[in-house]
This record gives structure tokens, C-alpha cells and sequence, in this order.
């Protein structure tokens, strides 16, 4: 087995890249163990353990920001924007009910013009 076929292989382990960010191996170790136990070694097989645990560090982290979350704030904020949007919705509707058109070009017009 040789480099290509070695990096071939890890291009569909990115775990592994992590593991060499972290620095808990390096890439010619990882190549050593490739090329004298081949593909099926352990080294290549993802932790599920670890994988777990990144997602409960997820719902955690937004369950902590969602507690921070002060949720009369929230709907007071909402019911201000109802009565803005009642009041805009009011001013239009006044608009339309006395007749103002933006479309008239001469709102002064005598008939016998």
C-alpha cells in the first residue's frame, strides 16, 4: 500500500484530520499503521463515544443560551410590534377610507377645466 492510496483513503475520514489537529497522532503515524495493518486497523475507525459527546456539548451549549432567554422580554417585545403593526394597519386603512389616492396627479381639478 502506498502515499496514494493512503491519502485517497483519509480524504473520507476527516475525523482523523481532527485527531491531527489535536495533536493526538501524527499523519506518518497514521501511515505506519495503515501500511502494516492496512485499512481495518482501529486507528481508522471513528470513536462513536467522542462523536456523542460533541452533539450533548451541542444541546447543551444551547440549552444554557436558551435558559439565558428571558421569555417575558420576548413577549413584550411582540406585543409592541402587534401595536405598531395595528397602528400602521390603521393608518392605512384611514387612507384608503377618505379617499386619498397617490395616483392623482391633479387633486385640485375644477369640472369645467
Amino acid at each position: 500500500m502506498g502515499m496514494d492510496e493512503f491519502k485517497e483513503f483519509v480524504k473520507n475520514k476527516p475525523f482523523l484530520k481532527e485527531k491531527v489537529n489535536r495533536k493526538e497522532v501524527t499523519w506518518q503515524e497514521l501511515y505506519e499503521r495503515y501500511d502494516l495493518y492496512g485499512e481495518d486497523d482501529d486507528a481508522f475507525k471513528e470513536d462513536k463515544h467522542k462523536k456523542e459527546e460533541k452533539n450533548d456539548e451541542g444541546i447543551s451549549k444551547v440549552l444554557d443560551m436558551l435558559g439565558d432567554v428571558d421569555i417575558n422580554k420576548i413577549s413584550e417585545g411582540l406585543n409592541g410590534m402587534r401595536k405598531i403593526l395595528n397602528i400602521i394597519t390603521e393608518v392605512t386603512s384611514l387612507d384608503t377610507d377618505l379617499g386619498f389616492n397617490k395616483k392623482r396627479s391633479r387633486p385640485y381639478q375644477r369640472k369645467d377645466d
